[in-house]
């Protein structure tokens, strides 16, 4: 039992101490034992604590005859049964959510600037009148972002409010500046929208990296996740998946900031991906819209132009072209639109004049590199020259679906690498971002039947027949690849029903004569080709001497064939290549490159022949 006097040295020893453990920890229950001096002599409770790290006290309530102990640095534990006791919980602080620049002001006025329409940006700004003297820094920094974005996204509008120098360094305005130094500022912690989207504005100035480029998506994107609804917002995305060539992505966006406003810049990038997406009707309507509500003459003929030209109609889309350039006679962007009209209308000589004219201003230009090898590539046959611009154009723009799509074009007709890529791994590039891209899938089959990989070649050319079963060039290569792979039966059946369907076609002929001498015997196959001889075509007639120089019994007979393929048709480089294979397996050279040098001659662009050409002279030599 312990002494009354022995119990108070013992408290206030114990209440000394507290004192100073205190300053660490919040000690409820030390007290309360330590404080216990109503009558009570045995009343204690015993607190331990650790002297190494801080833990918040937790309060409960205890039990009769629940034992405790007081463990005092330098001081025997005292235990004693103790009444209950019911103490409160102490409540720690807990962090305050940070607050936003703005939070002072209006929360209307903040959104109606996040939404970024010319309308809400103008409605914020009324009831932002206010003198100079009476605005806030914070006031006076929201005024100065509004102006930006609305110099930036609409120019078309006019600023009509007063815009105040700031002094104040924030997130905001030190994004602002980055962007007119074409700079993407990723310092502005990403805090709120303004700062999330601020920073993407930058994708508007010219000549930005590839870099630059992909912060400005994802700045985009996060900003979409905090407003959904931003017009702003909504149109540079719309905007960004455009310029990327990537239409069918852009649309939703452009679609939701139209809905929301008619401003001339969103009614014209609309309707040209409208346009682009071939929904020519929606987009003239868009238009019409946009022309009876009297906004930008200029504008308007420019975007119709667009229109004409995607539908098709080159005549209109030139008349509109040259109206604008009457107006505007240095506006570059139309002398290369302009130049790709002629393209497409096959007159060569003014488009090479327009593209000279562009290039003394302006020689890196997707737009014009691949305007340039397209030139090069269909006028002058120069695949060479081609190569060159288009591995140019991939460099400065390695992820443009049209210069990779030139580039496939360019291996499937060479059977040569461009940037160390082969056309159906170009293609492939394509197809994983837009799998449905028909050309990326003709020219990936392209390279695959060049590489003889016939198993996935099969694989694209069943999908490509069923979405184009009247396609005669790519019956003919489906007919011949389930050849390869031993898929006689489908071969025969796809060819014969095309040449029943179109007998007159050349391709079809080819293709049905083709799974026929595989499938058919012998002396029917010969039957079949002598009994359409004599109503052919003259090229058909050389097809079917070709074809059937390879059913011969005797290489005399066969020669005879070729050379009688070869009257019907001079040019046919595959009866000449065959003369070539019969003359080189006899070791008759000099023979063999006669008829070698005349396929590469008719094919200059195939680098394959061209080296089977160089290893033959070193042969010779």
């Amino acid at each position: 039992m312990v002494k009354k006097t022995d119990f108070n040295h013992i408290s206030n020893s114990c209440f000394l101490k507290s004192t100073l453990v205190a300053l660490f920890v919040m000690a409820a229950f030390f007290f309360s034992a330590c404080a216990s001096d109503s009558g009570t002599s045995d009343a204690s409770k015993e607190t331990t604590h650790s002297s190494g790290s801080y833990e918040a006290p937790v309060v409960s309530e205890k039990s009769e005859n629940t034992q405790d102990a007081v463990a005092v640095e330098g001081t025997q534990a005292v235990t004693q049964s103790e009444p209950p006791q019911t103490t409160e919980a102490i409540k720690l602080p807990s962090a305050s959510k940070p607050k936003s620049y703005f939070a002072k002001i209006n929360e209307d006025i903040v959104k109606n600037v996040e939404n970024g329409s010319p309308a809400s940006i103008s409605n914020a700004m009324s009831q932002l009148h206010k003198t100079e003297a009476e605005l806030t820094q914070n006031e006076k920094v929201l005024i100065f972002a509004a102006a930006e974005i609305m110099r930036i996204l609409w120019p078309s509008q006019k600023i009509t409010w007063n815009v105040y120098d700031v002094t104040e360094e924030t997130p905001y305005t030190g994004a602002l500046k980055s962007v007119r130094n074409g700079i993407y500022d990723t310092s502005t912690g990403n805090t709120d929208f303004l700062s999330t989207f601020l920073p993407a504005l930058v994708y508007l100035t010219p000549n930005i990296t590839a870099n630059v480029q992909a912060q400005c998506e994802q700045g985009i994107l996060d900003s979409l996740k905090l407003n959904s609804s931003s017009v702003a917002a909504n149109y540079l995305a719309g905007l960004y998946y455009e310029k990327r060539s990537d239409y069918e992505k852009s649309e939703p966006y452009l679609s939701k900031a139209y809905e929301a406003s008619k401003t001339i810049e969103i009614v014209l990038e609309y309707a040209k991906v409208l346009s682009k997406n071939g929904k020519s009707a929606l987009a003239e309507e868009v238009m019409k819209q946009a022309g009876s509500s009297g906004n930008t003459s200029l504008a308007i003929l420019k975007q119709n132009a667009y229109i004409a030209f995607e539908k098709g109609d080159y005549a209109a889309a030139e008349e509109a072209v040259a109206r604008v350039l009457q107006q505007t006679p240095n506006d570059l962007e139309f002398v290369l639109f302009r130049a790709r009209i002629f393209i497409e209308k096959n007159d060569y000589i003014h488009a090479v004049s327009l593209l000279d004219m562009y290039a003394r201003q302006n020689d890196t230009n997707i737009d014009y590199l691949i305007l340039r090898a397209r030139v090069q590539l269909d006028w002058s046959k120069n695949t060479n020259a081609a190569t060159d611009t288009i591995e140019k154009a991939m460099q400065l723009y390695p992820d443009n679906v049209d210069a990779l799509l030139i580039a496939a074009r360019i291996s499937s007709l060479t059977d040569a690498p461009v940037a160390g890529k082969y056309a159906d791994e170009l293609a492939a590039i394509v197809l994983e971002r837009k799998p449905s891209n028909n050309d990326a899938l003709v020219y990936a089959l392209e390279g695959l039947v060049q590489r003889e990989n016939w198993q996935e070649a099969y694989d694209i050319s069943s999908s490509l027949i069923k979405k184009q079963p009247d396609n005669e060039n790519l019956i003919l290569k489906h007919v011949t690849i389930c050849l390869k792979l031993g898929k006689k039966s489908e071969a025969m059946e796809v060819a014969r029903k095309a040449y029943n369907s179109n007998s007159s076609s050349e391709s079809n002929t080819q293709a049905y004569i083709l799974a026929s001498t595989q499938v058919l015997s012998r002396d029917e196959s010969i039957k079949l080709i002598d009994s359409m001889l004599s109503g052919s075509s003259s090229k058909i007639k050389s097809y079917l001497y070709y074809r059937r120089s390879f059913l011969e019994r005797s290489e005399d007979a066969s020669l005879a064939d070729l050379r009688s393929s070869l009257i019907a048709n001079p040019r046919n480089s595959d009866a000449l290549f065959r003369l070539y294979e019969i003359y080189y397996a006899k070791n008759d050279y000099r023979k063999a490159q006669y008829y070698l040098k005349q396929v590469v001659a008719i094919n200059p662009n195939d680098s394959s022949v061209r080296k089977l050409n160089e290893a033959l002279t070193q042969l010779i030599q």
